[in-house]
């Protein structure tokens, strides 16, 4: 009975074993046949995050800031991307974003479908290609480029946090996001004379929108009434351009020009009612007539023409262990600069009429790569750029940075001062540069159900709503907009080029040396010298930009014969700023970012990752850059982050991560002449309890972190 028993069971396995095989394969069939045949693709990307993080600080012992200590982040974001081909020669495509909020798992209003990014693509022939719908650009540094930040051999636990803030905004390097219409042709004419490349694009990037002025989506600066301080258009914004490059040589030399119109349609132009502000008091008792947003008085009117020349020497040479090519690439920009007239509210002109006047500006840009291998042995190469921008030169498609510094963590601790970015009293680099949370939901600065403990208990920097906390994003800023986020630069990253290559009002060189051996020791120096062509002010001499740094990474586990992988790396870099005045006298701010990671695979999926970052910034005697929201002057700062953690790694961007660390921040300020404003210091902050009575207060505070992250990209 016993034989008859497992004889049956056995014959049930293998039928049951058979019946999932056959399955199997007619699925296979099936999606084989999909993909020959009807051209349906499908991919994406899931990320989970659950996060958290606790806020201490020994100096508020008198309990002053009652706002949460701790801050939970728990979300998922999935991104299907699906392609279907009807036809052979068109395809749609369209990313699908499924998102929920772990903490609000039984709330349906919590959960998000939205279609991310959509359009429709084909070919006509070989030679003609079009997208209608969301396209990437990124042509040349000076023409379309969406500038970022670099951080050398940056450890791998941070690196990956980075990547997912990023994809969660859909960047994809230095290409720009753009909507419109894309059209491209090539033809292939002979081996000498080479390929042309035409292309064609028109594209909004921005459009008539109303948004809250004190509101954090959408907005730089909530509740300030400063140039640029709002994302809101009144108009329509459109880019106009097109692409022409020919490759001859057997596409050796490279020959290319890009003519661009960037313009705000005025005959889109919108205005709303609003109850008015006088004295920070709203009167809700009566309405104005403004425009969408009264910040941003100058349309848009920028004809940008760049110009590039190149050559593959090397690949004319014939010769593949050596590269030497060079790019030289001129721009310029004729900006029409409109000053609308001052009216009354029946349209009368008050006081000043119309103006406009053409402002002409020039770039100049000229790149070598140098550099020989010897094949499974070593390699070296220098990239040098060199720069020649003046500082009336304008081309927001390349000078719009993709990181602007926000708070992240523990942004209800200093919920008034969190729009000052970088001059929040609980600002670090590090917190703005890894975390991000796409629904985050502020709580009220007052407790109440009445109206007046409502209006009491919102931020001065965000309402009491739902809004997304990432500083990275693909927006196209105008001149305002990029002037005033140049006042809010992190110097630890952005003090040298903050709009990338394209910076206005910058001259210098940029060198860059690496070196590797055998995939197992790699090594890289960077000297970055600059000044401004055209000071701000006739007291001010000179400006000048220094950066230098060094790092490598090599893999023990290889040098020592092993097959688990286990990497070092570090890095080293100085950033500097000096003022020199018309006196003699000099200001100077200098900053030292060091970074050193490990990871170490014991298994054959199974690893363990470690991180430790430190950024110095010395602000000097005084600085006379303006800054905003720094009311008092910060001398010195310390930011220390580390963390550790174990991943289980599936492939390149597919992992699971269990991490846990802190970011510990020391800030000195000099208090010897408190103003009426004291906004970059935190709220227990108390000159009469004696904080600062000595000229100096120090302000420290920590974040720890937990969380567990999974991103998978298939």
């Amino acid at each position: 009975m016993k034989n008859i028993l497992i004889a049956l069971l056995t014959a049930s396995v293998a039928a049951s074993a058979s019946v999932v095989a056959d399955n199997q394969k007619a699925l296979q069939a099936k999606a084989d046949s999909a993909n020959a045949k009807r051209g349906v693709e499908i991919g994406g990307s899931i990320r989970a995050v659950a996060q958290r993080s606790s806020f201490s600080s020994d100096q508020d012992n008198r309990g002053i800031n009652n706002m949460p200590d701790v801050e939970r982040n728990e979300f998922v974001s999935a991104d299907l991307s699906f392609g279907f081909r009807p036809y052979e020669s068109v395809r749609a495509n369209v990313i699908m974003r499924l998102g929920g909020g772990m903490q609000e798992y039984f709330a349906a209003a919590a959960k998000t479908l939205e279609a991310k990014w959509l359009n429709v693509e084909g070919n006509v022939g070989k030679n003609f290609y079009w997208v209608v719908g969301d396209f990437r650009q990124a042509i040349s540094p000076l023409s379309i480029y969406n500038p970022g930040i670099e951080i050398m051999y940056e450890p791998t636990i941070f690196a990956r946090k980075r990547h997912m803030a990023q994809k969660e905004q859909l960047l994809d390097g230095n290409k720009r996001n753009l909507q419109g219409v894309n059209l491209q042709f090539r033809q292939e004419i002979d081996p000498m004379i080479g390929e042309l490349r035409a292309e064609a694009f028109f594209a909004r990037v921005n459009r008539v929108s109303v948004l809250d002025l004190s509101g954090a989506e959408g907005n730089i600066l909530p509740n300030d009434s400063v140039a640029g301080v709002s994302l809101a258009s009144a108009t329509d914004k459109w880019l106009v351009g097109g692409n022409i490059e020919l490759l001859p040589v057997q596409k050796n030399v490279y020959v290319g020009v890009t003519p661009m119109l960037i313009f705000d349609n005025e005959n889109s132009k919108s205005y709303v009612y609003r109850h008015p502000v006088e004295d920070d008091v709203i009167n809700f008792n009566d309405y104005v007539r403004q425009e969408i947003n009264p910040y941003e008085t100058t349309p848009q009117n920028t004809f940008v023409l760049s110009a590039r020349a190149g050559a593959d020497v090397a690949g004319i040479l014939n010769n593949k262990n050596l590269t030497l090519d060079l790019v030289a690439e001129y721009a310029m920009s004729i900006n029409k600069v409109k000053t609308p007239a001052i009216t009354d509210e029946t349209g009368t002109i008050v006081l000043a009429p119309e103006t406009e006047e053409s402002v002409n500006g020039s770039a100049i840009l000229a790149t070598v790569n140098a550099g020989y291998k010897v094949d499974n042995s070593w390699s070296a190469g220098l990239t040098l750029d060199v720069l020649m921008n003046n500082e009336k030169w304008f081309n927001n498609m390349a000078q719009s940075p993709s990181f602007f510094a926000q708070r992240v963590l523990n942004s209800d601790k200093d919920g008034n001062t969190v729009k000052y970015g970088v001059n929040s009293p609980l600002y670090s680099t590090f917190d703005a540069l890894y975390n991000y949370s796409p629904k985050f939901s502020p709580v009220g600065r007052t407790l109440g159900t009445d109206d007046d403990a409502f209006y009491a208990g919102q931020s001065k920097s965000y309402n009491i709503a739902t809004y997304n906390k990432n500083s990275w994003g693909s927006n196209v800023y105008s001149a305002a907009q990029i002037a005033l986020l140049n006042m809010m630069i992190d110097p630890a990253l952005q003090l040298a080029l903050p709009n990338g290559l394209a910076t206005a009002n910058r001259k210098g060189v940029r060198a860059l040396v690496k070196g590797e051996w055998q995939d197992k020791i790699e090594a890289q120096a960077l000297v970055s010298l600059f000044n401004q062509v055209q000071t701000s002010a006739p007291e001010i001499d000179k400006v000048s930009y220094m950066e230098f740094g060094a790092g490598a990474k090599f893999d023990i586990a290889k040098l020592a014969g092993f097959s688990k992988p286990a990497e070092f790396s570090g890095s080293f870099k100085h950033s500097e700023n000096e003022t020199s005045l018309v006196g003699g006298q000099s200001v100077k701010l200098t900053s030292n970012f060091i970074n050193a990671g490990f990871s170490f695979q014991f298994l054959p999926r199974l690893g363990f990752t470690a991180g430790f970052q430190m950024i110095n910034t010395d602000y000097g005697i005084g600085s006379i850059n303006p800054f905003v929201g720094q009311d008092v002057p910060v001398t010195k700062s310390n930011q220390k982050h580390w963390m550790v953690g174990f991943d289980y790694l599936v492939g390149e961007n597919a992992w699971l991560a269990i991490n846990y660390g802190m970011i510990m921040v020391q800030n000195d300020y000099n208090t010897a002449a408190l103003g009426e404003s004291i906004r970059n210091l935190p709220d227990y902050f108390s000159a009469k309890s004696g904080d600062g009575a000595t000229g100096t207060y120090t302000h420290k505070f920590s974040q720890s972190i937990f969380e567990a992250s999974i991103n998978v990209e298939f």
